[in-house]
């Protein structure tokens, strides 16, 4: 994760973070809990592509925040909301401007919302001094969100729980050419979970995706991609499937709705594929973004 601290005028200093978006390789509902969330077994990766986040130290107590998207500048933001959590908890005298320059498409499967979540609490323990043991800020993410858990670790992880469990995988997995494609529909989480049916677990097909990405294996990794979430949002936005299926007749190695939708990544073997399939999908102005994975 890229970071860069600068010194203003005065006490002010302002801290600038690039926060990534993620795909699942992996999603599997195992059951529904009593309080409603679904216990999972899910494998992350973060992209690039990302938001940037600025975070600058001020003398008043005040917690701003501005955004170039105008869903996202009010006080429903996830990122004002942990901000001043965090300050009332930690009883911080000093206030924050936050400016978020948003380029993940929202309720699109990718973890932007917990992408900038997970920034927002590194950024404040370092600029408040909180001095939070990593321990203490998964308690903190735990209670915003599942995937921000995933975004304090970064890289490549498996989640259990609702999410909030971490293990990082131990990969040096690259892949140069991904295609996102987003059909610009959003999809809240809670919807896609609902939609979800509970089937038999696929522990096999868990357990082969992991050997894959420990293996640096792509071919394998392709061939068990797996998202229990897709059958439910496909009855719903056929559009989704179509996005899929299309993806595979233009040569993709592996396909899969990442999250709860509605964004259809593809794993190509040339750039060529990858850019003609991008062409297609641009054509019909869905959202396009080209990407890649690159975990050391």
């Amino acid at each position: 994760m890229k970071t860069k601290v600068v010194k203003r005028k005065g006490e002010s200093i302002t801290g600038i973070k690039y926060s990534l978006a993620k795909i699942n390789l992996f999603l599997d509902t195992i059951f529904k809990r009593d309080n409603g969330f679904h216990e999972i077994r899910t494998i992350l990766t973060e992209i690039q592509l990302e938001d940037i986040l600025t975070f600058s130290l001020t003398e008043s107590s005040n917690i701003k925040i501005s955004c170039n998207s105008n869903e996202l500048k009010d006080s429903n933001n996830i990122i004002y909301k942990i901000a001043c959590f965090l300050k009332d908890k930690y009883r911080v005298k000093s206030g924050l401007d936050i400016s978020l320059k948003k380029y993940i498409p929202i309720s699109a499967g990718l973890g932007g919302g917990s992408s900038n979540a997970a920034m927002t609490i590194k950024n404040c323990n370092t600029l408040w001094n909180l001095q939070l043991s990593k321990s203490e800020m998964h308690k903190i993410a735990a209670r915003f969100g599942s995937d921000i858990n995933f975004f304090l670790e970064g890289g490549i992880a498996y989640l259990t729980g609702k999410g909030e469990k971490v293990s990082r995988i131990s990969t040096n997995l690259k892949i140069e050419n991904i295609l996102l494609v987003n059909p610009q529909i959003p999809i809240s989480s809670r919807e896609a979970y609902t939609w979800s049916a509970i089937k038999p677990e696929k522990r096999d097909r868990f357990k082969k995706l992991k050997n894959a990405l420990e293996s640096n294996d792509i071919p394998g990794l392709c061939k068990n991609l797996y998202n229990s979430l897709e059958n439910g949002v496909f009855t719903r936005y056929p559009i989704v499937k179509e996005i899929k299926e299309k993806m595979s007749g233009f040569g993709a190695l592996g396909s899969l709705m990442s999250g709860s939708g509605s964004t259809v990544f593809g794993i190509f073997d040339s750039k060529d594929k990858m850019e003609s399939t991008e062409q297609y999908f641009h054509n019909l102005n869905f959202g396009t973004y080209k990407t890649k994975i690159n975990v050391n």
